[in-house]
């Protein structure tokens, strides 16, 4: 896989030419580009509900967590509650 890794400051030029790092504007970044091609897609693509159930790691002593539940938690972490 090749890739290139970049730390620079975004201005109004790379803001242009990459409309998605604009939130970034004035701020030092580190920008790392894979090539895409190189990658391999997985044999089976995991869905959502698979995703997160592998990844959560619950402490001890709390149950199971709903879709719905993930989604509030992240809704008020967003809202910074």
């Amino acid at each position: 896989m090749n890739a290139i890794k970049v730390e620079t400051t975004i201005d109004e030029a790379v803001a242009r030419a990459i409309p998605a790092l604009r939130p970034l504007l004035g701020k030092h970044v580190e920008l790392i580009a894979l090539d895409a091609a190189s990658t391999t897609a997985p044999e089976h693509k995991l869905t959502v509900d698979e995703l997160l159930a592998s990844r959560i790691k619950l402490p001890p002593g709390v149950g199971p967590l709903s879709l719905e539940d993930m989604e509030r938690a992240i809704a008020e972490g967003a809202l910074g509650r």
